[in-house]
């Protein structure tokens, strides 16, 4: 997964993976921070954390666990 971890990022919240407008969103001044947020929170009782990055891609909720792991390590 090719993601630059210094963009900045957009966080949405959605309470359904089949809604189209979401029902929280957080700008972040990294990619990194809008992961770890999104790992580590869950305001509102949201479980699906989708982002877009600063180049216009959209990462489903498995895409932001896995630069997580990849984060870790």
């Amino acid at each position: 997964m090719q993601a630059n971890m210094q963009d900045t990022a957009r966080l949405h919240y959605r309470s359904s993976p089949h809604l189209t407008d979401p029902d929280h969103v957080i700008d972040f001044p990294s990619l990194e921070d809008a992961v770890a947020f999104a790992m580590t929170q869950n305001p509102g009782n949201r479980e699906l954390a989708w982002a877009d990055t600063a180049s216009g891609r959209k990462l489903r909720p498995t895409e932001i666990a896995a630069l997580w792991e990849l984060r870790r390590e």
